[in-house]
């Protein structure tokens, strides 16, 4: 949708996109007070366009991650990568994560709770950079 409206929408297709407008859109393009260029979602920044050589096993890794749209998963990875990350770090943050792959990997409310209180044992003994370590060497 343009506005974001979800009052009175209606989708058509234009130019061979989809256009969901609402009641109140579609009278402003009607009436001349909006053109079809200033529809969709607003630019994200300057566009470049860069040729990448990975290997092949990478390519895969990324489409499988990518869910189809590889510009938008490197995009989040390098915003990611680029902001400060010591107000981001909370031992909350990296339980969430184990529960979100234990979640992915259907892992059942017990078995859950154990991989979370084996990690929540683990802030005791190990620093952020030690687990980093431990990452990095691993062959995951």
């Amino acid at each position: 949708m343009n506005c974001g409206s979800d009052h009175d929408v209606t989708d058509f297709i234009s130019g061979g996109e989809k256009i969901i407008l609402c009641v109140d859109c579609r009278y402003k393009l009607a009436t001349g007070q909006m053109n079809v260029k200033q529809m969709g979602r607003p630019p994200l920044g300057i566009t470049k366009k860069v040729s990448l050589t990975l290997p092949e096993a990478v390519w895969e890794h990324l489409d499988s991650k990518a869910d189809g749209n590889r510009s938008e998963y490197l995009r989040k990875l390098l915003v990611r990568d680029t902001l400060p990350q010591g107000d981001n770090w909370s031992n909350n943050a990296c339980l969430g994560y184990a529960i979100l792959g234990a979640k992915l990997l259907g892992y059942s409310e017990e078995q859950t709770k154990e991989l979370v209180r084996a990690i929540y044992s683990e802030f005791d003994w190990k620093t952020v950079e030690e687990a980093r370590t431990e990452y990095e060497k691993s062959p995951y």
